[in-house]
């Protein structure tokens, strides 16, 4: 009885689907995100983001990319400049983030991404196709 309890999880096991990797998910304004959730045009409050940072200090950091199809841009995380784009694995902790990308007094992005506990390189793409 035991054996066939045995042969039965593994046969059912077996026949699970495989966990689909997450897509490349755009929104209306060109930011494809791949790895993370994105909400266009929202920010955090400064308490917002220090419970953020608290909640995730210990977590492992993602590595994040960000992007841009055409142009130029600087990227800020949390309200801190990070660089010129394109940025490649910048360390980042889990939880939700203000992102926002800019020429100049051009605004090109913002809203939040929101990193998930175990995710390993998130990329971040803006711009039409």
């Amino acid at each position: 009885m035991r054996n066939a309890l045995l042969a039965l999880l593994v046969l059912l096991v077996s026949l699970a689907p495989a966990p689909v990797e997450a897509a490349e998910v755009c929104d209306e304004q060109g930011v494809c995100i791949d790895g993370a959730n994105w909400r266009s045009g929202e920010q955090l409050d400064d308490k917002a983001r220090a419970k953020e940072r608290k909640k995730n200090a210990k977590r492992k950091d993602a590595a994040l990319t960000v992007e841009l199809r055409s142009g130029r841009g600087s990227v800020f995380i949390d309200g801190v400049w990070i660089g010129q784009v394109p940025v490649s694995f910048i360390p980042i902790k889990p939880g939700k983030h203000d992102l926002e990308v800019r020429d100049g007094e051009t605004l090109l992005a913002r809203g939040i991404v929101e990193i998930p506990k175990n995710a390993g390189e998130v990329k971040i793409t803006i711009g039409d196709e």
